[in-house]
């Protein structure tokens, strides 16, 4: 037993309520025949894997900023207001993965600089 066991108790009960679970009955009901499904996320936490990727520290700022002012900007005009993190990373990757060309194009320009 360590001086930490109630706090590893307590972390346990915190995840078990921060998401509820793509079949749980509140969320069938909360969505209207008109929703088209946009006011909740794209996928279930459980669904997302932590991985890391390794910018530079100025590129990741300008990612991280670019997400907050542009992409947020253009879900707002689409009434999306509550987009998660990893719906965000998703769609960048998804997105990237439909240009190889570019991004080739892209490390080309870094190596040459």
């Amino acid at each position: 037993m360590t001086g930490f066991d109630d706090l590893n108790e307590a972390g346990k009960e915190g995840a078990t309520t921060d998401e509820p679970e793509a079949d749980d009955e509140s969320d069938s009901d909360a969505a209207s025949a008109d929703d088209d499904g946009v006011d909740e996320p794209a996928f279930p936490f459980d669904e997302a894997v932590q991985a890391q990727i390794y910018p530079r520290k100025s590129t990741h700022e300008a990612f991280e900023d670019f997400l907050d002012i542009d992409v947020r900007r253009h879900l707002r005009e689409r009434e999306i207001r509550n987009e998660t993190g990893r719906e965000l990373h998703e769609a960048v990757l998804r997105v990237a993965m439909e240009h190889p060309e570019e991004i080739a194009g892209e490390l080309e320009a870094q190596r040459q600089e």
